[in-house]
């Protein structure tokens, strides 16, 4: 139950942390949480999100949290924008919300320009899900950073707040209420990305089609198609399951540049490329793909493969590639 998790964490958090992490069985708690106790109650796409607990690290959080996370858009919780449970530092309130990363942006931008940056994300974010109104209120969250220590977390968190609800943690908490409010906001942060994120520009990829109109259904699909196809998760597993040689032309970037094609880790370059068409996919529901739903393809064959939408399928190019050849 999720009421429970929230409760247990909210009533011994501060005795804890003032102990030793590392043996901590609280710490323990949090850490698997999310997935003990968020995951049973999601409706859709349960398997497909990623979970995650504050106390991955050595040192108690200020502000401990339980997040879940659309691997499609970010696997950490230092950059992007995610789902989080965040506890006040006195434990007397806890916040369902949509928000984002921050450490990525705070390194770039400094503390300073990174609140700004958040606080301008957040309001785009409101903009592009004006519905968000029907389920939460935008309402500044107040995580007691008078009380935080020598860090910028909690501050940062409270800017990053797109939406989302305040629970008083010393009245009882309704869990049907906890789990409708859950899978709303889900909902609408995979509406976010289906929308276009966090980018202003609808649509500006370079293997948009040539001489093709794309509606907006049609673009935001788009979107959301290399958004799974650039995910690091995804494209790792591909290319170490498909390898490195174009599945259409049969290039390999080593075999013909050598040493230059490898990444600063010694990785063979090759693009993956989602062959699934995101049309065909029910609205609102993620389907978690597997290898077979990728092709591994050379840069060029990439780019001719999006030449029309829908995009043409990897038997068809091999025929386009024969009939140029004869």
């Amino acid at each position: 139950m999720i009421s429970m998790a929230l409760k247990e964490i909210a009533s011994n958090y501060i005795e804890a942390k003032a102990g030793p992490m590392a043996s901590s069985k609280l710490a323990e708690f949090i850490r698997n949480a999310s997935k003990n106790y968020l995951k049973p109650t999601i409706i859709k796409n349960q398997d497909y999100f990623k979970y995650r607990g504050s106390g991955q690290h050595s040192n108690w959080a200020d502000v401990p949290w339980l997040a879940v996370l659309d691997p499609a858009v970010t696997t950490t919780t230092q950059k992007d924008y995610y789902v989080v449970y965040l506890f006040s530092i006195d434990m007397k309130r806890v916040y369902l919300s949509l928000n984002q990363g921050m450490t990525e942006l705070e390194k770039e931008l400094k503390t300073s320009g990174a609140a700004r940056e958040l606080v301008r994300r957040a309001e785009f974010i409101r903009d592009r899900l004006g519905e968000f109104k029907n389920h939460f209120s935008y309402k500044p969250i107040d995580l007691a950073v008078n009380l935080a220590g020598n860090t910028t977390r909690p501050l940062l968190y409270e800017k990053g707040h797109a939406f989302g609800k305040e629970y008083d943690l010393s009245k009882p908490l309704n869990e049907d209420e906890l789990v409708k409010d859950l899978n709303n906001i889900l909902d609408l942060y995979l509406e976010l990305t289906y929308r276009g994120g966090l980018e202003a520009e609808e649509f500006t990829d370079e293997y948009k089609p040539e001489d093709v109109e794309l509606d907006l259904t049609e673009q935001r699909q788009y979107k959301a198609h290399f958004r799974i196809e650039r995910s690091s998760t995804n494209a790792k597993k591909v290319k170490k399951a498909l390898g490195y040689t174009c599945q259409i032309c049969e290039f390999n970037f080593k075999k013909k540049y050598g040493e230059i094609s490898l990444s600063k880790k010694k990785e063979e370059f090759i693009e993956a490329h989602h062959k699934v068409q995101l049309s065909s996919l029910p609205k609102g529901e993620v389907i978690k793909f597997s290898i077979e739903d990728f092709a591994v393809l050379c840069s060029n064959c990439h780019k001719m493969v999006h030449k029309k939408n829908p995009p043409y399928t990897i038997e068809e190019m091999k025929k386009i590639i024969k009939g140029s050849l004869n």
